[in-house]
């Protein structure tokens, strides 16, 4: 029996709900992720109606097929489909072969060099086990940007995980998680817990799990030394915390009342004395020294609140090691910090782990003395002059006429006194035993108005880096922020923004009514 030929609008109404059907069941296999129930009910459906819409009119597809709005459309859909697997190979290259460019000019997506150097030097797998509820889902955001910049640059060593704490409390008991937000980071049976979610916080605890014990340093207490407490501009309370965030324990030492260094001291961290050693204090820092102790001193010049005998009393201690504080302040013309040549900015750096990664960096010294390392016996001790002046600065040894030159707004010339370079940083290690020593002739250098974040020196990672290396925790060495670029602000002159308004608004427009004048003369 022959059926009536069904009318064009049947036949668009079939192939229009085929069509639907075969979008719905691409839509519901995108959604599940599979082919599910929905997706295979709506593909059989398309599949019907389609064989209706065939059926009924098979000479209507036949000649469809064989007319040249068939041709142009397979043209179009094979196009269609070569793209669409270019784009899918693309995707699949890129997921396997990950790279990451940061473009901004601070370069606030970037890990500093220290983190990338502590993640390329984990001696175990690190795992983050992030717990995190729905109540915490933009703070997950930010975490998990985070992570997986760790995760990246980790060479497989460092992964990551979420877990609700809510919907899995019994998990969240067991690894000892109270608060929402939490996340562990796992080293073997090793654990460090963080909440806050920045790059400082994510590796002073990598730091905390590298390190099997906790090493002390302590800061000589007793003689008007700048406080690790104090917050104000002069103290040294962001060197503490910077210190701390490499896994070290701080403390005070007031040898007056101990009488020796105690025996789990790392170093001994001696900065701005405003007041003479005690005989005693000399002779327990010596002893500690000679035996193959580290230690660290800054000292600030005369010219600043340096009592007298403050510098004969630890030259005392460093007598056995040659080595000896001058009574000076370095002038450097040349090479100083805002036409001030009482603050030289140095870049010149000895070839040592401390300053290895401040290459092309540099830290300034407001008002400093140089450091005599001219009769360090050699068959014994090893130098390394960290930090070097100019070659036009000298040491100025005459204080009084350099106050008086300040007072009247001028300084005095070099007079034949030695030229540079000055050492305005030293450090000496012992050939045949464990004894290191570095020394800073300037004590402002490393305040917490030097060190801030926003400043364009390394001053904070130079004494970290010495601190380090006294240590002997030389992994921790580097860079503790990303380098940055300036951002400097655009002006134009006004003659200037007419030119850009000429060009964008007027010309450009004229020049495409142009083209097209000109292709409708030639068509014409």
């Amino acid at each position: 029996m022959n059926l009536a030929r069904p009318s064009e609008a049947i036949l668009r109404a079939l192939w229009g709900l085929a069509l639907l059907a075969l979008v719905a069941a691409a839509v519901a296999w995108t959604i599940e992720g599979r082919l599910g129930a929905p997706s295979v009910v709506a593909l059989l459906l398309a599949v019907l109606l389609g064989g209706i819409a065939i059926y009924l009119a098979p000479e209507q597809v036949r000649a469809w097929i064989g007319g040249r709005p068939f041709a142009f459309g397979a043209n179009a859909v094979l196009a269609s489909a070569a793209f669409i697997g270019i784009m899918v190979l693309l995707n699949i290259l890129a997921v396997r072969h990950a790279q990451r460019w940061d473009v901004t000019a601070e370069r606030r997506f970037s890990l500093s060099p220290q983190t990338l150097q502590i993640l390329s030097a984990l001696p175990q797998p690190v795992e983050a086990l992030a717990f995190f509820s729905q109540n915490f889902q933009f703070a997950r955001e930010n975490a998990e940007d985070l992570l997986d910049q760790y995760r990246h640059y980790s060479n497989g060593r460092f992964s990551y995980r979420f877990i609700d704490p809510v919907a899995q409390a019994s998990l969240a008991r067991q690894w000892g998680v109270t608060q929402d937000g939490t996340i562990l980071f796992v080293m073997g049976d090793r654990r460090q817990q963080v909440t806050l979610y920045n790059e400082q916080e994510f590796t002073s605890a990598l730091v905390k799990l590298i390190r099997a014990t906790q090493p002390k340093l302590y800061f000589l207490t007793g003689h008007g030394e700048r406080d690790i407490q104090e917050e104000g501009d002069n103290g040294y309370a962001q060197v503490r915390r910077a210190l701390e965030r490499e896994g070290y324990g701080v403390e005070p030492l007031n040898l007056a009342v101990t009488a020796t260094v105690p025996a789990d001291a790392a170093a001994v961290i001696l900065v701005g004395p405003t007041r003479p050693l005690l005989d005693r204090e000399v002779e327990a820092l010596k002893g500690y020294l000679n035996a193959g102790g580290r230690m660290l001193i800054a000292l600030d010049p005369a010219l600043q609140d340096v009592g007298a005998g403050v510098t004969e009393s630890i030259n005392r201690v460093l007598a056995d090691w040659g080595i000896a504080f001058r009574d000076d302040v370095i002038v450097d013309p040349v090479s100083s910090m805002f036409t001030d040549p009482l603050t030289p900015v140095a870049g010149r750096y000895g070839f040592s782990p401390i300053t290895e990664k401040l290459r092309g960096i540099a830290t300034a010294f407001p008002a400093a003395r140089s450091i005599d390392d001219s009769r360090v016996p050699s068959d014994r001790f090893r130098i390394v002059r960290l930090v070097e002046t100019s070659n036009q600065s000298w040491g100025e040894t005459d204080l009084n006429a350099l106050r008086q030159g300040l007072s009247q707004g001028r300084l005095p010339g070099p007079g034949g006194k030695p030229m540079g370079p000055q050492a305005l940083a030293v450090a000496v290690e012992q050939v045949n035993g464990k004894g290191r020593l570095v020394l800073f002739g300037d004590v402002d250098f490393a305040a917490n108005q030097n060190v801030g974040a926003n400043l364009p020196f390394a001053n904070l990672d130079l004494f970290v880096n010495a601190v380090n290396w006294l240590s002997e925790s030389e992994v921790l060495i580097g860079l503790r922020q990303s380098p940055s670029a300036t951002v400097r602000a655009l002006s134009a002159t006004p003659a200037q923004v007419r030119t850009v308004f000429m060009l964008t608004v007027v010309a450009m427009p004229l020049l495409v009514l142009a083209a097209g004048a000109m292709v409708w003369w030639q068509r014409r």
